[in-house]
Parts: structure tokens; C-alpha cells; sequence
């Protein structure tokens, strides 16, 4: 088609608009219900310049829901810059009801916040705190949001002091964490220990705040306490036995009690059945007990869910065996192996799938706290329903 063609087609269709506009605005009290142009015209591949000249030429509620709409649509896809452009000219309308230019500035907001003008976002969602009740809800979580990116952990107390809409969110309790390692970092203990006290009074299961107790624990020459502390993270988070595996071994088996520690390793592999308590129970068996429990171990283990640390461990204990193996052993050796897959990454988070090499309290793609595990504390999908040991070779 050439271009003479196509530009008498567009005036064609902003004549269509503009009519059809002209009889929704003459006819709007007879047939209130004649829908608007929806989303489903910008979905495919964004609106093109006629759609959005529509769009000026309309001034009904529906068309300030649709370029909201459209805004959010561009926010989702990136194009920030148009997002940004779309809500700013709907907030200079002076024409807007207060309910409606409430939403247009929230939507505003959002927009800086993902374009990383948080200067700009938090002057918005401050003015909205103060004059619009109604949407209290959706601009604390936004500024929490963008305390957190700024890492400023004070402002987001002061806002759980302000309101109490942020009771039970978890980020003010992990606000509290990072100030108290902070603060034990600069040895304010006595300053450490009310944040750890208030961010258990105010999510009494958080992990990080548990660890940090024991931490205070151990400086302060409390066994008992800094046990009690570590077993409790455990029973709600066992997949971070790795943060604390080091602690609990510095608790017994510098004091010459590996013992314990095997009993308690013991009962966190039957009562979260994953590689990652396995392979703890099984190296502390190898090194305090004997390696046949710590073979039997590791091969259930591989056998259930493949690892490679859980392979090297097994062929380490082999070696130190110092005994010759039969041949179906080796088959079974053989088709463990060609499961392993050749990942490097050794954390990954639960809600969005993120993967890193180290671990992290909040995701940084996905931004929710408490969601990176290890990959080795990922159970069986077959579920284990006998915790019975694999004789290796007899």
C-alpha cells in the first residue's frame, strides 16, 4: 500500500473516532453502557500514533481509566519515559475528581519508583499519605519499597511507629536486622539487643532476627540461649543450616560434645528430609562416628535427589574407605553421575527463580525477604515416606 494510501486510511480512521466519540458524548444519558475502547487494542504491539490522538481527543471517566490502563501497560514493559509522559499529563488536568487524581498521582509514583527517582516517588507518596486515607494501604507498601531500595531502614520504623497498617510486614522486622548488625558491627550491643527484641515482638518466626539473638548469645556467653535461638531458626527455615552449621560446631564440638550435635543433625534430616541436612548428618557421622553410617547416608541421599556435593562427599568417604567396590556399585556410581547436572550456582529464590553464588536476605530481582535457599535444601519430588539407610556393598 503506499503512502498517500495509507495516510488517507489513518484520517479515515481518526474520522470513524472522532464520530463515534462525538455520538458516545450526544447520546451518553440514553445508553450509558456503550463500552469504551479497551486494552485489547494496545496489547499486541503498543498503541500507534492514531490510538494515542484518540486518546487526547477523549475526556470521559472511561478514557482516564484507559490511559491509566495504558500507563501501567508501558510501566510493565519498561518504556518508562512513556509511562511517565501519559500520567503527568492526566495529573495537569485540573478537571479530575479528587478520587481520581489520587490514582493518577499513586500511578505517577509507581512510575519514578521504577525508573529510580526516589526522590520524586517519596514526595508523591508522602502528599498522598496525608490526604487520601483510601489508598493508605497501597502507598505504605510503596514507600516501604523505596525505603528499601534506598536502604534506609529508619525511615521504615518510623513508619510502623506512624501507622499501624504496617503490622505484621515483614520488612519492618527485617529493617530492625539491619540495624541491629550494624550495630554489632560497631559493638552498640545494648542497641543491637532492643532492635533484635523488637523485631521478634514484631514477627516472633523471623529467621534473621533468631540468628542474630544467638550471635548476642554467644558474645555474651549464653550456650543455652544461643542454642535455643539457632534450633528455633531451624525449625522455621532448615534450609539455612548452612548459615549456622559453623555456630552450632563452635557450641559442640569445641566443648567436646559432637554428640549432641549428631542428635540434633539427626532429627533435622527426619523432620525436613532434603540433601542439605543429609549431607551435614553424614559428614559430621564421617568425621565424629564411623564412615559406613556416613556412606549409607550419602547414598540414600543421591539416591533420592542427585547432587554433585552430595557425589563428592560420597566418593570422599569411599576413598577414605580404602576398600575395594563390586561392580553393580559402580553402575549405580555410574547413573548417579549422568543425573548431575553442571549448574554452578548454588542459591536460588523461591518466588521468582532469581539464581545466584551467594546468599541473600531479600531477592534482588523479585525483592521479598526470606525467599533465597540453597538449591541443596530443594526436597525430593518424590516425597520420602521411610528414612532407612542404603547398604552400599556388603
Amino acid at each position: 500500500m503506499s503512502t498517500p494510501d495509507l495516510q488517507m486510511l489513518s484520517l479515515l480512521v481518526v474520522a470513524v473516532a472522532c464520530g463515534w466519540l462525538l455520538g458516545r458524548y450526544e447520546g451518553r444519558k440514553k445508553n450509558s453502557g456503550t463500552p469504551f475502547p479497551s486494552m485489547d487494542m494496545f496489547a499486541s504491539e503498543g498503541p500507534s500514533d492514531t490510538m494515542l490522538a484518540i486518546l487526547d481527543l477523549a475526556k470521559g471517566q472511561e478514557a482516564v481509566e484507559l490511559q491509566l490502563n495504558l500507563g501501567a501497560f508501558y510501566r510493565r514493559r519498561g518504556e518508562l519515559d512513556k509511562a511517565i509522559s501519559i500520567h503527568q499529563s492526566l495529573f495537569a488536568r485540573p478537571d479530575l475528581d479528587k478520587a481520581t487524581s489520587a490514582q493518577v498521582q499513586l500511578a505517577l509514583a509507581s512510575d519514578f519508583l521504577n525508573a529510580g527517582l526516589f526522590d520524586r516517588a517519596e514526595r508523591l507518596l508522602l502528599e498522598l499519605l496525608k490526604s487520601h486515607s483510601t489508598l493508605k494501604i497501597k502507598v505504605l507498601n510503596k514507600l516501604v519499597t523505596l525505603y528499601e531500595e534506598e536502604q534506609d531502614w529508619q525511615k521504615i520504623l518510623d513508619l510502623a511507629l506512624d501507622t499501624r497498617a504496617l503490622k505484621g510486614h515483614k520488612s519492618v522486622g527485617y529493617a530492625c536486622c539491619e540495624l541491629a548488625e550494624l550495630a554489632i558491627k560497631e559493638n552498640r550491643w545494648r542497641e543491637a539487643g532492643n532492635l533484635i527484641t523488637r523485631a521478634l515482638k514484631w514477627d516472633n518466626k523471623c529467621v534473621r532476627a533468631l540468628i542474630l539473638e544467638a550471635r548476642m548469645a554467644e558474645a555474651e556467653g549464653l550456650p543455652q540461649k544461643e542454642l535455643s535461638s539457632l534450633k528455633e531458626a531451624l525449625v522455621y527455615e532448615p534450609g539455612l543450616l548452612n548459615q549456622v552449621l559453623p555456630q552450632l560446631n563452635s557450641l559442640f564440638v569445641s566443648r567436646h560434645r559432637p554428640q549432641e550435635l549428631e542428635k540434633i543433625l539427626e532429627q533435622l534430616w527426619y523432620d525436613a528430609p532434603m540433601p542439605l541436612t543429609l549431607h551435614s548428618y553424614a559428614k559430621h557421622l564421617a568425621e565424629h562416628s564411623s564412615h559406613d553410617d556416613a556412606i549409607s547416608q550419602l547414598t540414600h541421599s543421591i539416591a533420592q535427589v542427585p547432587t554433585m556435593e552430595g557425589f563428592r562427599l560420597l566418593l570422599d568417604e569411599l576413598i577414605q574407605k580404602n576398600q575395594p567396590l563390586p561392580i553393580s556399585f559402580l553402575h549405580s556410581l555410574k547413573n548417579i553421575l549422568e543425573q548431575l547436572g553442571a549448574g554452578t550456582d548454588d542459591y536460588h529464590c523461591r518466588q521468582c527463580g532469581f539464581e545466584a553464588d551467594k546468599h541473600y536476605w531479600r531477592c534482588p530481582s523479585c525483592k521479598q525477604w526470606e525467599s533465597f535457599t540453597p538449591n541443596l535444601a530443594v526436597k525430593s519430588k518424590a516425597q520420602l515416606k521411610e528414612n532407612v539407610r542404603i547398604n552400599y556393598a556388603k
